[in-house]
């Protein structure tokens, strides 16, 4: 997990945003999804000596740095998929690959509706206070159900 994958899910724990003791995202579960859905990272990751049993190794095949339950203006509660970088053309690759068949059944069946890549800048990281506005500002926006938006601060 990046500097700014840790970052952010500090800014969402205070924010109570974060959402990891849920069922859905129990780690034996994602550890079986992405095993059998994304075989070929997977066997990658192990190759490549990483711990299969660690969950920041299981998250980061998914490109998650951090999952976000979120109300929207409705008062509908979406869960979000986030991942933070600071380099614009990794952002546009992750964005590229997170949105295929493969990765968008995997966060279907975590029950992730929403995934975010946000490209941000070490230096200039939102204040709590602007990532509630941005946060909140982007689900407010209309999305398909499943979408996958790359989001430059």
């Amino acid at each position: 997990m990046s500097l700014l994958g840790l970052r952010f899910r500090t800014v969402a724990s205070r924010l109570q945003l974060l959402e990891y003791h849920h069922t859905d995202l129990a780690f034996e579960k994602v550890s079986t999804l992405v095993s059998t859905q994304l075989t070929n990272r997977w066997s990658k990751a192990i190759a490549h000596r990483q711990d299969p049993e660690d969950p920041y190794t299981v998250w980061s095949l998914l490109y998650l740095d951090a999952v976000i339950n979120l109300e929207d203006w409705q008062g509908k509660f979406t869960r979000v998929g986030v991942f933070l970088t600071s380099h614009e053309n990794r952002a546009y690759r992750i964005l590229k690959q997170a949105q295929k068949p493969t990765f968008n059944q995997v966060r279907k069946s975590l029950k992730i509706y929403r995934y975010w890549v946000f490209c941000v800048e070490p230096k200039h990281f939102p204040s709590d206070g602007e990532w509630v506005d941005i946060l909140y500002g982007e689900i407010d926006k209309p999305n398909r159900e499943g979408s996958s938006r790359l989001i430059i601060l």
